[in-house]
């Protein structure tokens, strides 16, 4: 199982201002969240991946898309089986179901659960551009400079740790548990899950006895108590950072005032429409990748700058 934190791989993206890499990533999720059409949404997922790459963290990205799959699977399933609008019915069962109706399945329901899986594709890959390749005490840093209270950033710190350090407990107790002898792939369904109790219980207790010391600790450092701070490490902004951030807020500026005048929208129901893009819409579509590609070079170039 590959960990889930963060881990400074010297890379070009690693090293951009944490501002920066916010900046980007709030305006992937911008339009992400505006456009409807399913040609900018593939835009966009296929845009993110040479950040990944760049960055260093494919593999890690191939684990969180594992759990991905399903659950694009999942809403894919359940919208076609749930919703039943659109013209174009692929099968209609021949018994009704209580409240629900006859279920008929559409080609417009398949479509829009398609759309809505790789729309979340985008931001579950977004997400783990920000998981890792900003540090969770310099994404803290940032969020204090946004004059965010200080408790609120340290509940959201603390709750982007959370996760890896589960998976993180999960492997070392599973891997303690098989040391001792613990058969926990072989037997049965009901077998293995009667294995891998001993493993949600001992993760459990973990969990809470981290949380206490969580709480001694804070408690022993008389948080809140005082009003000014101090800090150990400052973001800094360069000539540079400043670039870097403007280029990556434009393509959210985009992506709203297309949403404002209708560019980038698309008709699912009740009868979709051809999957095109009208004249303006392919300028746009070019100029939405070009912004959004823009970080990568002022990445290297802040690399250079930094080495020089």
């Amino acid at each position: 199982m590959r960990s889930l934190r963060y881990q400074d791989k010297e890379t070009p993206v690693h090293k951009l201002n944490p501002f920066s890499k916010l900046a980007w990533i709030g305006s992937v999720l911008i339009l992400a969240l505006i456009l409807d059409n399913p040609l900018f949404l593939l835009a966009l997922f296929l845009l993110v991946l040479p950040i990944i790459k760049v960055a260093g963290i494919w593999k890690e990205w191939l684990s969180t898309m594992k759990f991905s799959l399903f659950m694009c699977l999942a809403i894919i399933l359940i919208n076609a089986l749930v919703s039943s609008r659109g013209s174009h019915i692929l099968f209609e069962a021949p018994f009704r179901i209580p409240v629900m109706g006859i279920p008929v399945i559409t080609l417009e329901a398949i479509l829009y659960g398609v759309a809505m899986s790789l729309r979340l594709l985008v931001i579950i890959s977004v997400f783990a551009v920000l998981t890792f390749t900003i540090h969770p005490d310099d994404m803290m840093l940032a969020m204090i400079k946004m004059k965010l209270p200080y408790k609120s950033v340290l509940v959201i710190s603390l709750s982007t740790r959370f996760i890896p350090t589960l998976v993180d407990d999960t492997q070392r107790i599973t891997d303690i548990q098989r040391s001792r002898g613990l058969e926990l792939d072989g037997g049965g369904l009901a077998h293995r899950i009667k294995s891998r109790s001993s493993i949600v219980i001992a993760l459990l207790s973990n969990s809470l006895d981290r949380a206490v010391q969580v709480a001694e600790a804070m408690e022993s450092r008389a948080f809140g108590i005082g009003r000014g701070r101090t800090f150990y490490k400052d973001i800094k902004f360069t000539i540079t950072d400043i670039t870097t951030v403007v280029f990556a807020l434009l393509p959210g500026v985009l992506g709203i005032v297309m949403g404002i005048y209708g560019y980038g929208q698309y008709q699912y129901y009740p009868t979709f429409e051809r999957i095109s893009l009208n004249g303006p819409e392919w300028y746009l579509l070019a100029l939405m990748t070009s912004l959004l590609f823009a970080i990568l070079p002022l990445a290297y170039i802040k690399r250079r700058v930094n080495l020089d």
